[in-house]
C-alpha cells in the first residue's frame, strides 16, 4: 500500500504536530543518531564514519572544511525534503516516524560537520581546559582550607 492511499493506522493532525514540534525544538538531536548509510545523488556515504573522520581530525585543512560544508548542504536538503513531505502527505504513523528519525538523524549529521572550524574548536578546547583548571585550584584551595 503506497503512502497516498493510506486507509488505516493513518498520521492523525495530532501525531503531524508532534513531529513538527520535534523538528522545530531546539534539542531536536537528542537521541538522534548519525545514520550509519545514506543515499545521495546515487551513491552510498557511510555517512557515519565521514562525519567522525571530519570531527575528530586535529587540523582539518580548508578543503575538508569546504568537503564538509557542501555535504551538510545536501544532507539539510534531503532533512528539508523528509520534513516538508511529513507534514503534507497523507503517511501511515510507522513510516512518517521512520522519516522524522531519518530526518532528525541527518540533521544531527549537519550540525557536527558544521562544527568543523579550527578556531571553534580551539576556543571550546581552551575553555575546557580553564573550567577544568579552575576545579583543580578550587579542590586545591578546599584541601589547604581543611588542614
Amino acid at each position: 500500500m503506497s503512502d497516498e492511499a493510506c486507509v488505516q493506522d493513518c498520521l492523525t493532525p495530532k501525531d503531524r504536530g508532534m513531529i513538527m514540534s520535534r523538528f522545530h525544538s531546539l534539542l531536536f538531536w537528542v537521541g538522534e543518531l548519525v545514520p550509519d548509510l545514506e543515499v545521495l545523488d546515487g551513491k552510498e556515504i557511510p555517512l557515519k564514519d565521514v562525519v567522525f573522520r571530519f570531527i575528530t581530525q586535529q587540523f582539518p585543512s580548508e578543503e575538508t572544511v569546504r568537503q564538509a560544508k557542501e555535504l551538510s548542504t545536501s544532507l539539510e536538503a534531503k532533512a528539508r525534503s523528509l520534513e516538508r513531505d511529513l507534514r503534507t502527505k497523507n503517511l501511515k504513523r510507522d513510516r512518517a516516524y521512520q522519516m522524522m528519525h531519518e530526518a532528525l538523524g541527518l540533521l544531527r549529521a549537519v550540525d557536527e560537520l558544521r562544527d568543523v572550524r579550527l578556531e571553534e574548536r580551539n576556543v571550546k578546547a581552551k575553555a575546557l581546559m580553564a573550567r577544568v583548571s579552575d576545579e583543580k585550584r578550587w579542590l586545591e584551595f578546599v584541601r589547604d582550607v581543611k588542614g
